[in-house]
């Protein structure tokens, strides 16, 4: 696990970044209220159940929970959220949990029985979810490994069992007896309790993940304004003035740079290394066979212009359509964007660790090959 002093500069240049945007994205940094964590899952898996060995004594009724229920423990200090079994009609009151949540329990039977919807849910939710089986009767726990953003797979009992047992005596004798498996919610009780320690981190993460979530929405939107003509018709009327060669090229590449930049303070959205090949190798196209339309002698000369001219236009209509697609996809790789930033932690942290594997799912980083 990094020092805090890591974490702690992963959050100024959050904080930054989110400054910088904030006239067109509004606070992108919400203020931290207490690490809360949401249990969810299907009706009748023992969600309830479960914050019940969790928070002793709990102040509800026993049965359904009809609506989100919010209790804060101080030891460990946490915000615990139940929640209603999913159903088409809850899903709006389910989301605004997931909202506020930085962990998620999920609970489920065995065999696991959740709906797809839910399942999609948690997968682009993004931030951390403990899948917590729920053992019933004489149930073996899965060997469900955890992937993507299911941190891990956990087997609990969250009721007492009375377990069969066999007795043969050596004269014999077979006689069959009771005992009481108690509940037993131990293995998550000690993840819960790692995952307070990185607290910080998931916090971080989390945050980033839904910056560049918002941020790739907006450029999306930003990059759907019409082609500007301006550029399509200086470049034209520069490139139909220019005798050729040499000067063509540098007029094209200088036009081209220009509406580069242009177009970035126009849209609001940087000029970043991520894609840059891209746009370079169609700057290069378009430029290096501009100059060469404009040679030629008499009449020749007047229509090589002119198709100098009307290739210039096209060039630099293209160059702007590429350019969107490149300068959308940028936004969140600046020096202190979501992304980058998540590439750094990713990074940084020790590969095989939970942590490693989360932020890598956030990045479509397969943890097996990095």
């Amino acid at each position: 696990m990094e020092d805090a002093a890591f974490w702690q500069s992963i959050q100024v240049q959050c904080h930054a970044h989110a400054q910088r945007y904030q006239p067109w994205l509004g606070d992108l940094v919400a203020p931290e209220p207490p690490f809360a964590i949401v249990i969810l899952g299907a009706p009748g898996v023992g969600k309830s159940t479960l914050l019940r060995q969790i928070v002793h004594p709990l102040p509800l009724p026993a049965g359904s929970t009809p609506w989100p229920v919010s209790i804060f423990t101080q030891e460990p200090p946490v915000l615990w959220t139940d929640t209603p079994g999913w159903s088409s009609d809850q899903v709006p009151t389910i989301h605004t949990a997931l909202a506020q949540a930085d962990v998620g329990f999920w609970v489920v039977n065995q065999p696991d029985s959740s709906p797809p919807e839910l399942v999609a849910t948690l997968k682009n939710w993004g931030r951390p979810v403990v899948k917590v089986v729920n053992l019933r009767g004489g149930e073996t726990p899965p060997s469900t490994p955890a992937q993507g953003n299911i941190i891990a797979v956990l087997s609990v009992r969250l009721m007492p069992y009375n377990q069969p047992r066999r007795q043969e005596w050596p004269d014999g004798r077979v006689e069959w007896d009771t005992v009481i498996l108690p509940a037993d919610i131990t293995a998550l009780q000690t993840l819960w309790h790692q995952l307070l320690t990185h607290q910080q981190a998931i916090r971080n993460v989390n945050q980033l993940l839904g910056m560049a979530v918002q941020e790739r929405q907006w450029a999306e939107k930003q990059g759907q304004t019409p082609v500007f003509p301006a550029p399509v018709l200086v470049k034209s009327l520069l490139l139909t003035l220019s005798p050729g060669g040499l000067v063509s090229v540098l007029l094209s590449v200088g036009t081209d740079l220009v509406t580069l930049i242009c177009l970035s303070r126009r849209l609001h959205l940087p000029i970043t290394r991520q894609g840059i090949g891209r746009v370079a190798t169609a700057l290069v196209l378009s430029s290096a066979t501009v100059g060469f339309l404009g040679l030629g002698e008499g009449a020749e000369m007047g229509m090589m212009a002119l198709g100098q001219g009307v290739w210039g236009g096209i060039t630099s209509y293209g160059l702007q359509r590429i350019a969107r697609t490149y300068l959308q996809q940028g936004i969140t790789w600046q020096a202190d964007g979501p992304d980058q930033l998540l590439q750094h932690i990713y990074a940084r942290l020790t590969p095989g660790s939970w942590l490693h594997a989360w932020v890598g799912s956030g990045l479509n980083i397969d943890s097996k090959q990095s």
